[in-house]
């Protein structure tokens, strides 16, 4: 039982992981194509500078955990 509950746990975490990168990646790929925009609406917090940053740095963990994503997917089948 607890084996179960572990992977429930780490489907849970893997999946929402995954959601919050690809909620950042898109806002930061937004804030280089419109950075005017994306500048403006978050008070000049996200400029297209850190953007890039954001995009850059973003790659790996968003492709590993897309990857666990993928992994987890296929194994329950």
């Amino acid at each position: 039982m607890k084996a179960s509950w572990d992977k429930s746990y780490l489907k849970r975490i893997t999946h929402w992981v995954l959601l919050v990168l690809i909620i950042i990646y898109i806002l930061s790929g937004l804030g280089i194509v419109y950075s005017p925009i994306v500048e403006s609406l978050t008070l000049g917090l996200l400029t297209k500078a850190l953007s890039f940053k954001i995009h850059f740095y973003l790659l790996i963990p968003f492709i590993l955990a897309l990857l666990a994503h993928i992994i987890i997917v296929l194994r329950r089948k």
